[in-house]
């Protein structure tokens, strides 16, 4: 069953423009914004490296554009509303895209990543603060896993589809692509979502922002789920980041079998957003979370048991392993998105903002970390996920569970 609306949120979406499954397949289309942009024209690096060179700043730069934008789209999201900023978002998407395809030079695709990032920005920032307009903190947590299961999906077909487009055109079509989808996304939000932020009368000087800045990163709720999310997506990046190298330079594998790995490794964590809601038919998110880090802390000490056992690591057990960490991100990230601006519904743009920039921040630190290390040894992954999955368990266990304790907690969640 889809979740349903929060009483008091209905009144701020005017029915004409809201529908449920609307808005959940709008979701998915905002947070699959993400692994369009990244995954989509990945397909298409080498043939940009052989005409523009190195293609690496492409990622990087929309990467850090990515995080750093949402630091200032989120409050004005909170400002203005999620719709104008939305639809602004989706265009200069869209343009950017359209814009990358043509250009002529390294630094001038760079710049339209970079902007294209920004763009992103917008719409992961306004699809997690919506759903807390919308939405009671545990319905959110549901809501999110389904737009969640999308991500999923976007991340296991978009390589696919740009390996498609890139051997019947050229490496200018990925772009082409990326362009249309964000048309596509731009027609959704202005067909079928109104505007999901309550009216507000005050205009927040710059003292209040910077109070509710304060109140937020003051939240011992907040920076629980924080870490939780950075602890849980860093983990995934560094997989995803160094895959390639690990499994086809370390254990020689061939493309097609990297690619395998990596599918299994997207229905795994489609699986665990659909456990996700089973498990919050009967548990709060701080519970649901409290079991999900068992497999995530299980599936890195799986690995770095049987690397030590064995004396290096073995491809099957990183596997194994890496599935369960997938699993458990399945459930972290929604619980952790929807707990991460329970505590603010007046600034859930702002909150959502400061989560997904630390969130981004932490992935960076750590794949920077590893990076000189990419394709000499598997080590480095090991270590890497056996850490993450402990730090999730530990955010978890300890820090989430204490910020719900009923003798701490400020606010009902």
């Amino acid at each position: 069953m889809v979740p349903q609306l929060s009483d008091a949120r209905r009144a701020a979406t005017p029915s004409r423009k809201f529908s449920e499954p609307h808005y959940i397949v709008l979701l998915a289309l905002l947070l699959g914004s993400q692994p369009i942009a990244t995954d989509l024209y990945l397909p298409a690096l080498p043939a940009i490296a052989a005409e523009l060179g190195n293609p690496a700043l492409t990622l990087t730069g929309l990467t850090l554009a990515f995080g750093a934008a949402q630091l200032i789209l989120g409050p004005l999201s909170d400002r203005f509303g999620r719709r104008p900023v939305l639809l602004a978002g989706c265009a200069a998407y869209a343009l950017t895209s359209f814009a990358g395809a043509w250009v002529t030079s390294l630094a001038a695709l760079v710049v339209c990543r970079c902007l294209q990032g920004a763009a992103m920005a917008a719409l992961v920032v306004c699809a997690r603060a919506s759903v807390r307009d919308l939405y009671t903190p545990v319905e959110g947590a549901k809501a999110l896993s389904r737009g969640l299961t999308g991500l999923g999906i976007f991340a296991l077909s978009a390589p696919l589809v740009g390996a498609l487009v890139v051997a019947q055109f050229s490496w200018h079509a990925a772009f082409v692509a990326l362009g249309i989808f964000g048309m596509a996304v731009f027609a959704w939000v202005w067909f079928f979502f109104g505007e999901s932020l309550p009216p507000r009368t005050p205009v927040p000087d710059a003292d209040a922002e910077v109070s509710a800045t304060r109140a937020v990163l003051g939240d011992a709720r907040f920076r629980a789920w924080t870490a939780v999310l950075a602890a849980s997506y860093s983990t995934l990046f560094c997989f995803l980041l160094s895959s390639g190298f690990v499994y086809i330079k370390v254990f020689g594998f061939s493309p097609l079998g990297c690619g395998l790995v990596l599918a299994g490794n997207s229905l795994s964590y489609i699986a665990g957003t659909y456990w996700c809601r089973h498990l919050l038919k009967r548990r709060t998110p701080d519970r649901a979370v409290s079991v999900s880090s068992r497999f995530s802390i299980a599936g890195g000490l799986l690995m770095l048991a049987v690397a030590l056992v064995a004396g290096a690591p073995q491809a099957w057990a990183m596997i194994a392993g890496q599935y369960l960490i997938a699993i458990g991100h399945g459930v972290n990230q929604p619980c952790g998105q929807a707990g991460s601006v329970a505590g603010f519904p007046q600034h859930a743009g702002r909150a959502a903002a400061i989560s997904g920039f630390l969130m981004m921040l932490a992935a960076f630190i750590v794949g920077q970390t590893i990076a000189p290390f990419l394709g000499v040894s598997a080590w480095p992954l090991v270590l890497t996920n056996a850490t993450g999955g402990t730090l999730i368990a530990l955010s978890a266990w300890v820090l989430v569970r204490r910020a719900h304790a009923p003798a701490t907690s400020a606010r009902a969640i």
